[in-house]
C-alpha cells in the first residue's frame, strides 16, 4: 500500500467511526463533515472539501490536502489519539470486605471502630520502566519500575513482582495526557532516591580503588625518578620530563576508569488501573467521636493510616484523645483515675491534664481538687475536704485535733491549743440526749458517767462523758460508731 493509500485508508476510517463518512463530491475531491472535537481547529466549519492529490489544490480553490506533514492531517491525528479504547492491565478489587480491611488494619488504643460507607473506583496509575546503567571499573545494569499515583503525583510503593509479571490487557480508562510530563518527572525523582545509597556505594568503592591506584603509580613514579637522580646522566633531565608526563597520563587513565558515569534509560510507560477503595472509619470512646477516612487499593489492601496529630509520626495504633484529636502513646496524657485520655495539644490550651502537687500523678477534669487556700492542684487521693468548713485542702494546710485527733483544715484547728472548733464549743447535755441515751445502753462502762457534753460537725460527732475517776471522750462517725475511744483526765 503505497502511503496515500494508507493515509486515505486511515481518513476513511477516522470520518467512519465518527459518524460521518467521506463523500464523493467529483472525482479526485471529498466532501467530509467534521465533528465537534475537530471544527475548532478549522474556525467553526461544519464540514470541508479534501483531496489527496498535491496537483489539485493549484486548480481548485477551498481545498484542504490531506497529505503526511499537511495541517489536515495533523488535526485530524491529533484527534484520533484522544478518543477511542485505551488498552490497560488491571487488577480488580477482591477478597476482604471494607469492614474486614478496617478491622485488621485499623486498631485504636482506647476507642472501638466501625466502618462506614465505602466506594470503589477505578484509577488509572502510570507505570513507568527505566534501564539503569552504572559504570565505574564495573558496569552495573538493572529493570526498575516505579508506579505513579495520579491522585498525589507520587510514587505507589508496590511489589516488584506485581509490577513485572504479565496481567491481563482489557479496554479501560486512559491516563490524563496533560499530567504525563509532570508524572514523569515525578517517576525521575523517585528513581534518584532509589538509586541514591546503589550510587553512593559503588562511587565509595570507586573512590577507594582510585586512591590505591593513584598511590601506587605516583610511588613507582618517584622511585624511578630518584634511581635516575643517583645515575646523574646527562640524560637525566629529558628522561625526568618523560617521565612526569607518562606519570599524568597514567594518573588520568585510573581517573577515566574509576568515573562513576550512570545512564537511565525509559524503557515503556505503561497503564495499571487499581481498584481503590474510599472507607470511613468511625471511632468512639467514651469522651470522643471521629471519622477518618481511608484509602486502600486493590495492588495493596492495607490503608494508609493517618498520622500522629502531635508530631506527624506514623503511628499504627493510635490513640483517640477526649478532644478528637489522633495521637501516638508519646504524644497523649492519660488520666491516673479513669480512662480519660488527651493529647499534648489538648493538654497545652486548654489544661485538660493537669499533675498532682503532692505525687505527681496525673488527674482529668472530673477528678482534679484545688486547694482552697494555696489554690494549688491535687488528686482525690490527696485533698481533704473539711468537715468542719467544708473547704478542700492539700496536705501541707491539713492538720489534726489534739482532743479528738481527726484530721480538718488549718483554719478550724487553732494553735496554740491545736484543737478544733468541734472540740473547743462543746455544749452541756443531759443522759436522755438521743446519741447519749444510746451509748448508755449499749456501753455499761458509760451508764455511770454523771456529766455529757456532745459537739458535732459534718463528719463527726464527739462526747465527752465525766466519770467518778476518768473522763471519756468518744468520736462517733455519722451511722454511729465509735472510731476512737479514749480516757482523758480533763476535756
Amino acid at each position: 500500500m503505497t502511503i496515500d493509500a494508507g493515509v486515505e485508508a486511515f481518513l476513511r476510517r477516522y470520518f467512519g467511526a465518527r459518524g460521518n463518512s467521506l463523500r464523493e463530491e467529483r472525482p479526485g475531491i471529498l466532501d467530509a463533515t467534521l465533528p465537534e472535537s475537530l471544527r475548532p481547529a478549522f474556525e467553526g466549519a461544519v464540514s470541508l472539501r479534501i483531496t489527496f492529490d498535491p496537483a489539485t489544490i493549484g486548480t481548485t480553490p477551498s481545498v484542504e490536502l490531506a497529505a503526511p506533514g499537511s495541517y489536515l492531517l495533523d488535526r485530524v491525528v491529533e484527534d484520533a489519539t484522544s478518543v477511542g479504547l485505551f488498552s490497560v492491565s488491571r487488577i480488580e478489587a477482591g477478597g476482604d470486605s471494607p469492614e474486614a480491611v478496617v478491622a485488621r488494619s485499623f486498631r485504636p488504643k482506647n476507642a472501638t471502630v466501625a466502618a462506614g460507607t465505602a466506594q470503589v473506583t477505578p484509577v488509572a496509575h502510570v507505570l513507568f520502566n527505566f534501564l539503569v546503567r552504572l559504570t565505574s571499573d564495573e558496569r552495573f545494569e538493572r529493570f526498575e519500575s516505579i508506579l505513579i499515583d495520579p491522585r498525589t503525583g507520587q510514587e505507589r510503593h508496590a511489589d516488584r513482582s506485581v509490577m513485572t509479571k504479565d496481567l491481563p490487557v482489557s479496554p479501560g480508562p486512559r491516563p490524563d495526557p496533560q499530567e504525563i510530563g509532570a508524572q514523569y518527572r515525578a517517576a525521575c525523582r523517585a528513581l534518584e532516591v532509589r538509586l541514591q545509597p546503589i550510587v553512593q556505594a559503588l562511587r565509595d568503592r570507586a573512590q577507594l580503588f582510585l586512591k590505591e591506584e593513584t598511590e601506587r603509580i605516583r610511588a613507582y613514579f618517584d622511585r624511578s625518578a630518584r634511581e635516575l637522580l643517583d645515575m646523574k646522566a646527562a640524560t637525566a633531565p629529558d628522561e625526568l620530563r618523560a617521565l612526569e608526563f607518562e606519570r599524568e597520563r597514567r594518573l588520568a587513565e585510573a581517573e577515566e576508569k574509576y568515573r562513576l558515569v550512570a545512564e537511565v534509560e525509559l524503557c515503556n510507560v505503561r497503564t495499571l488501573v487499581l481498584d481503590v477503595t474510599d472507607v470511613s472509619a468511625i471511632l468512639s470512646n467514651r469522651g470522643a467521636r471521629r471519622v477518618v477516612p481511608l484509602v486502600y487499593d486493590s495492588l495493596d489492601p492495607t490503608p494508609i493510616l493517618p498520622r500522629c496529630e502531635v508530631c506527624s509520626a506514623p503511628v499504627p495504633e493510635p490513640f483517640l484523645c477526649f478532644g478528637g484529636h489522633l495521637a501516638g502513646p508519646e504524644c497523649v496524657k492519660a488520666c491516673d483515675f479513669c480512662d480519660t485520655v488527651y493529647c499534648r495539644t489538648c493538654c497545652s490550651i486548654d489544661l485538660a491534664i493537669v499533675t498532682c502537687s503532692t505525687c505527681a500523678r496525673a488527674v482529668c477534669p472530673d477528678h482534679i481538687e484545688v486547694d482552697a487556700l494555696s489554690r494549688k492542684v491535687h488528686c482525690p487521693h490527696h485533698i481533704l475536704a473539711c468537715a468542719i468548713c467544708g473547704r478542700n485542702v492539700g496536705p501541707e494546710y491539713v492538720r489534726t485535733c489534739r482532743t479528738c485527733e481527726q484530721s480538718y483544715c488549718a483554719v478550724c484547728v487553732a494553735p496554740p491549743s491545736d484543737r478544733c472548733v468541734t472540740c473547743r464549743t462543746l455544749r452541756a447535755v443531759s443522759g436522755d440526749d438521743p446519741p447519749i441515751a444510746d451509748l448508755r445502753q449499749t456501753d455499761a462502762g458509760l451508764a455511770r458517767a454523771t456529766k455529757w457534753r456532745h459537739g458535732s460537725n459534718h463528719r463527726y460527732t464527739i462526747v465527752a462523758a465525766k466519770a467518778l475517776v476518768w473522763n471519756q471522750l468518744l468520736v462517733l462517725d455519722a451511722e454511729g460508731a465509735i472510731l476512737l475511744r479514749k480516757k482523758m483526765l480533763g476535756v
